[in-house]
């Protein structure tokens, strides 16, 4: 038994670190709109969403002080309403402040017929940094490039390509500078190169 109990224990945080490296913040909440759970990419979003401030190291918050924005509850009393009234699993709402790059898909998820209890709600979180340059593509070689990189490494290399400084990288992307750094030197590894005009030069091809 303590086998198995290990097992789930070791899948369990498994599968935390793999959710909380996707690119997008995954959030579950209670019928009340309270958090349940969340990945770190949620953290961040909401911390933005809160205009709330990030510690200086761009480490997540601790997960005891997560706060769900108000929107999140509201529009939970609105869908749980709706499920309340026609017994129907209401369709998924998105909200947002697209000024912001905030988005958010809110989904009723009912407990399966063999568990009673009230449902939950999953939601999906985008923080589309706003970008000057959104609208230029990068070209096929660029893209080539940029697909060696993780996602988080293409969001500097982008930022590179613009000439923004560590610094101002760092403001953007609500990382500390030393975070930066570290990923700058992933980026040189993997492109092969040794400076960040190197970088600019190739994405701006």
């Amino acid at each position: 038994m303590r086998s198995v109990e290990q097992k789930l224990r070791a899948l369990l945080v498994l599968a935390q670190t793999v959710l909380d490296d996707i690119p997008f913040g995954l959030l579950v909440l209670s019928a009340r709109g309270n958090a349940l759970w969340h990945n770190k990419e949620a953290e961040v979003v909401c911390a933005v969403w809160n205009d709330s401030a990030l510690r200086q190291d761009a480490l997540p918050l601790q997960r005891g002080n997560f706060e769900v924005p108000q929107i999140f509850r509201k529009e939970c009393a609105l869908i749980l309403a709706e499920w309340s009234k026609t017994g129907a699993t209401p369709e998924p709402r998105v909200v947002g402040e697209p000024e912001r790059g905030l988005h958010a898909l809110i989904r009723l998820q009912p407990r399966p017929q063999h568990r009673k209890g009230p449902p939950a709600f999953c939601v999906q979180l985008d923080y589309r940094r706003p970008r000057g340059d959104r609208d230029r593509p990068l070209s096929p070689s660029a893209l080539s490039l940029m697909n060696m990189l993780s996602f988080r490494e293409r969001e500097v290399a982008l930022r590179i390509r613009d000439g923004l400084t560590t610094q101002q990288i760092a403001a953007e992307l609500r990382r500390s500078p030393l975070t930066i750094k570290t990923q700058l030197a992933g980026i040189f590894r993997k492109l092969g190169v040794d400076n960040r005009s190197r970088v600019a030069a190739m994405l701006n091809r």
